[in-house]
């Protein structure tokens, strides 16, 4: 029997058995996932270092200016437009907007992206209640006067606080080599080249979404998913476009810019293309991800886990800071 044949399904088996158990830990994971930092108060201050820090809303959300997060939208003057929002939808305030979209993010999707707002008061993020409050209060404050008396949790976030310390403690399916995985991560040449799309740490591409947080925001099996199954959920702002030109030119790659006349497409090699749409015949809907979804055939088992434990190296350093005694 080919051999390669008998490895392919022996890296599926395991792949599968590393999902079914990921699954039942990962709804569990300890609230460790985050490091709580301290910050006092419910105030705009307190927010604003829990949305630029440990919350990890720049992951997602700009603010003016400050950031280059693009997978939501940008909160400039967010309680103006929240108050919008709010009329909309039916809801009485900008505040009240705030609260619900937190607790139920995927029912409270923005026109133009997608349902990948995690529930920042479960793991691997796991905000308190006052957190949670902090922050709105600075969401308030753009645009508007903050008012923590205004804001009211639904049991959903206060229940998950309460709830916290009854988890399991996080744990990887199997032990990796995290200085290898980094190895492989920027190995342009080797079989995996993450870094030729991905930035990490400052270093690599821009095609794909940044992954330096990735592990501190998103549960394992949605990573691992990623890595297996890239077209299942591609993050907003990085749909791949897929156009066919009347002289015959097939072009693929990540939407860069796009007016009346032309729009820019950039490539899986970071290449940037121009194409004038009166030079269009199609333009396919949906087309797969950039991203090759053999890692499967590519990599070894060994290869999967180091480049799992690179990934979430920060977070289990940041949970084994968390499990450290207080200094007396």
């Amino acid at each position: 029997m080919d051999r390669s044949f008998i490895y392919v399904g022996v890296f599926t088996i395991a792949v599968v058995l590393t999902f079914a158990w990921v699954t039942e830990i990962v709804t569990n994971i300890s609230g460790l996932g985050g490091v709580q930092a301290s910050v006092e108060g419910v105030n705009p201050e307190a927010g604003e270092a829990l949305y630029w820090g440990i919350a990890k809303c720049s992951t997602c959300h700009s603010m003016g200016t400050r950031g280059s997060a693009i997978r939501g939208p940008n909160h400039e003057d967010v309680y103006i437009t929240a108050g919008d929002r709010a009329a909309e939808i039916g809801l009485e305030t900008p505040t009240e907007y705030f609260v619900r979209s937190i607790a139920y993010p995927e029912e409270y999707v923005v026109e133009g992206y997608k349902a990948e707002m995690p529930e920042v008061y479960l793991p691997p993020i796991s905000l308190q209640p006052d957190q949670v409050r902090a922050i709105i209060t600075y969401l308030q404050s753009q645009g508007g006067e903050p008012d923590p008396s205004a804001i009211e949790l639904p049991d959903v976030i206060l229940d998950a606080a309460g709830s916290a310390g009854e988890a399991e403690p996080f744990a990887a399916y199997a032990d990796g080599n995290a200085a290898r995985g980094e190895t492989l991560f920027f190995d342009l040449d080797g079989q995996a080249g993450c870094a030729s799309c991905h930035t990490f740490d400052g270093k690599g591409g821009d095609v794909g979404p940044e992954l330096t947080d990735e592990a501190t925001v998103r549960p394992l099996q949605y990573i691992i998913e990623s890595i297996l199954f890239p077209s299942a959920v591609i993050a907003s702002g990085y749909e791949p476009v897929l156009i066919r030109t009347f002289d015959g030119r097939t072009l693929n790659g990540v939407l860069r810019a796009e007016d009346d006349v032309s729009l820019t497409l950039v490539t899986k090699e970071g290449e940037e293309i121009t194409a004038s749409k009166s030079d269009i015949d199609r333009r396919g809907e949906d087309p797969p991800s950039l991203m090759p979804d053999n890692f499967g055939d590519l990599l070894t088992m060994t290869d999967f886990h180091d480049i799992l434990a690179f990934l979430t190296a920060a977070f289990r350093a940041e949970q084994e800071q968390a499990e450290e005694p207080a200094a007396e």
